[in-house]
């Protein structure tokens, strides 16, 4: 059965006509929606949203690096309005409410409409047909939809064509993980938890190293973030790190070949 939130951004992607979201002006449909986007200074989030009697101020913050984080935070501020317009209410949202998967099922709705709407299911999984996973492949993906590294790793969780798993870490501390159907690893419970010590994730919380993109798919072994069973013999796996220095996080995407 098809969400609520997909249906929605699904309905906005076909009243404008758009076939290619990368084109997709996100300032222009909250104003279309009665929205006002103001581009200023937040401290402590990324952006913020009040709205009453049918009408929304949108905040974000100018600080944000990337303008595809950016698309991100507006489109989930815009599937608050969608979604939510008839509650008066104020949403301020940081990397905790806009990573996939978070609790509170309003954030979850928003973040479900913000990625249809950025990367629907269809045109993402035929961006994906027959390619081979890699990180350059996320940064294809990524150029494609004109969408955040993190938030294309995310979809890809759910809809790309080769298996993957991903721990997010924030402060050396394993804080959730995540993987795709076809990943059959066990996991085991490394929630509050210290990242392994033999991770590319402790290279930067212990070393404050940050590989380059040419050297970012790092060789570990399948025992560093999953069990093996038994008289199961170890082997190769890859680990790439997107590491955001500003909330001292680390996403790290798990897979082999």
């Amino acid at each position: 059965m098809i969400s609520k939130p997909v249906l929605k951004a699904r309905e906005v992607l076909d009243y404008c006509g758009i076939e290619d979201p990368a084109t997709i002006s996100l300032p222009d449909l909250i104003i279309y929606h009665n929205g006002v986007v103001n581009e200023i200074p937040l401290n402590n989030c990324d952006g913020r949203m009040v709205m009453k009697n049918g009408k929304s101020i949108v905040s974000l913050n100018s600080n944000i690096e990337f303008p595809q984080k950016k698309r991100f935070v507006l489109a989930h501020e815009l599937g608050h309005i969608l979604l939510h317009s008839n509650k008066e209410a104020t949403f301020s949202d940081d990397y905790s409410t806009l990573e996939a998967y978070k609790h509170g099922s309003q954030e979850k709705e928003a973040n479900d409409f913000a990625t249809e709407l950025l990367m629907p299911e269809v045109l993402f999984k035929n961006a994906c047909f027959k390619q081979k996973f890699s990180p350059d492949l996320i940064r294809l993906l990524a150029d494609k939809f004109n969408t955040s590294i993190t938030s294309t790793i995310y979809r890809f969780i759910d809809f790309g064509n080769h298996p993957i798993c991903i721990f997010f870490s924030k402060d050396g501390k394993v804080e959730y993980h995540r993987k795709s159907a076809q990943a059959y690893y066990k996991i085991p419970d490394r929630n509050k938890l210290n990242v392994p010590t033999d991770s590319v994730a402790n290279e930067y919380y212990s070393q404050n190293r940050i590989y380059k993109k040419e050297d970012s798919a790092q060789q570990i072994y399948k025992s560093t973030w999953f069990e093996l069973g038994d008289y199961e013999a170890d082997r190769p796996m890859f680990e790439f790190c997107v590491i955001t220095p500003r909330y001292n996080t680390v996403l790290s995407v798990i897979w082999e070949k």
